[in-house]
């Protein structure tokens, strides 16, 4: 594995989020919380690949399929000094 670091900072493009907590997000008024605080979102490995759960309305919000085989993962954290 790579010495690269710069995988390991945010990179997110598009968050996966629940679509009825950003629907119930998009009406509140003026809401005091930001909607990554407000999804509630488990993730983790399952049999076949990983899950993204939403703890709030308890349904599955997205399972990747790694199809059986195992990519490679990186699990090396940075953290502010």
């Amino acid at each position: 594995m790579t010495n690269n670091h710069e995988k390991l900072l945010y990179n997110v493009r598009e968050p996966i989020v629940c679509e009825t907590c950003f629907k119930e997000y998009k009406d509140l008024d003026n809401p005091d919380i930001a909607l990554r605080d407000y999804v509630k979102v488990d993730v983790g490995f399952t049999r076949i690949g990983i899950q993204v759960w939403c703890q709030r309305h308890e349904k599955n919000i997205c399972h990747i399929d790694f199809g059986g085989n195992r990519p490679p993962a990186d699990f090396r954290c940075l953290e502010k000094s």
